[in-house]
């Protein structure tokens, strides 16, 4: 009898090493850590975000963070906090916190992986694209509110506003 399907061979691998072949790929700048940690400096549209990335061996979780480089005064960290709870609601993967010691946002996500065995490289590039297109997707809004240029309910109301077509 002959399965109706096919599996493939996945390979799954240390996710940190996974992080830094994607990386390289992509000619990024890597700062290696530790044995558990990389620090990625990447080019957007908006700015260059901060990408950090940690292995958890005993949670088995991969952390990621990417800081947004858009800072803040102290004045506006609740219009800041304000933003990111609204756009947390728009956002697919991970959410927004504000970084209190440095006035800037960032996106943060865990990704569990305890059982697996390690990750494959189509989820690092997942969560490393999504992520990214998120800051990129929010940062009109977040560099308005920390310019004091609009009120973090009408920076919210445009970010969440979806566009069609093309000009």
């Amino acid at each position: 009898m002959t399965p109706s399907f096919q599996q493939a061979d996945v390979i799954l691998d240390d996710p940190i090493e996974l992080v830094t072949r994607f990386v390289v790929t992509h000619d990024w700048l890597l700062q290696r850590r530790a044995e558990n940690a990389v620090l990625v400096e990447v080019p957007g549209k908006w700015c260059d975000y901060q990408l950090a990335v940690i292995w958890q061996n005993d949670e088995s979780a991969m952390q990621v963070t990417c800081r947004i480089d858009v800072q803040a005064d102290a004045v506006q960290y609740g219009e800041m906090a304000l933003l990111a709870a609204l756009l947390n609601k728009q956002i697919f993967i991970g959410h927004l916190a504000l970084d209190i010691t440095t006035g800037e946002l960032e996106l943060r996500y865990t990704l569990a992986l305890r059982g697996a065995g390690g990750a494959t490289p189509e989820q690092i590039e997942d969560v490393v694209d999504i992520m990214l297109g998120e800051c990129e997707h929010c940062f009109p809004a977040i560099y308005q509110v920390a310019n004091h240029s609009v009120s973090a309910t009408d920076a919210a109301a445009a970010a969440m506003f979806t566009t069609e077509g093309e000009a």
